[in-house]
């Protein structure tokens, strides 16, 4: 019997099939440009990262049009405080400000609350935006973002709906030269990647898609 998490790749990538099958991908036109979000997210170990960035290097070689995510960069998103894509009556860096140690204080009792976790990378998918690497189990990561959307008191404009977890390994720069190849090679593709995680950290997204970003907080989850 299929784990909830298999299930949900397998959903995942059904779901998507047909539009990366007939080309209709989303180029990414944010890619590269400057943009203002904090967020909540996992920063992978280096262990991690070089395991992914394999993975990369070997779907680059077979499809051009490709933007890979440095893999510097590579992480997990949690949730959003301040969301990349959503417009906030006054500017991002004053709401920071304006509820910084608000935020902070709660999340830093969430991460108190939250026993550290292994996460195991196994299916790469391609969605219409971003081919993405899932990882399991869910739930750990899921009860972080339940407790954040329960006890931070976040603008509305800020939606977080994600269930996923996930490292996006690349965006679109243009419509893939084979999709059929392509998605043949993801289904045969494992990600074979681990990722130890013992904090969250909060960052400021400063270059879209945190290809550049500034640390402000790292909070530590509580041992096992």
């Amino acid at each position: 019997m299929r784990s909830s998490d298999e299930q949900r790749a397998i959903q995942l990538r059904e779901a998507h099939r047909e539009k990366v099958s007939r080309n209709e991908v989303r180029v990414s036109s944010l890619w590269a440009q400057p943009c203002r979000a904090y967020n909540v997210q996992i920063e992978l170990d280096p262990r991690s990262k070089t395991s992914l960035g394999q993975i990369q290097q070997s779907l680059e070689q077979a499809e051009p049009n490709l933007l890979a995510c440095p893999q510097r960069t590579l992480h997990v998103s949690i949730a959003w405080l301040l969301a990349v894509h959503a417009s906030y009556p006054v500017a991002k860096d004053v709401l920071w400000e304006r509820h910084e140690e608000d935020w902070t204080t709660e999340l830093t009792r969430i991460a108190a609350q939250s026993t550290d976790f292994r996460l195991t990378y196994e299916h790469v998918v391609a969605t219409d935006s971003a081919v993405i690497a899932l990882a399991r189990p869910s739930e750990p990561v899921n009860r972080v973002r339940e407790m954040i959307r329960e006890r931070l008191l976040l603008p509305s404009e800020t939606r977080n709906e994600a269930d996923l977890v996930h490292t996006t390994l690349f965006r679109y720069h243009g419509p893939l030269s084979d999709p059929e190849m392509f998605l043949a090679m993801l289904g045969d593709t494992s990600a074979d990647a681990t990722a130890e995680v013992g904090e969250l950290v909060v960052s400021k997204e400063l270059v879209y898609p945190s290809l550049e970003t500034e640390v402000l907080v790292r909070l530590p989850l509580a041992s096992r």
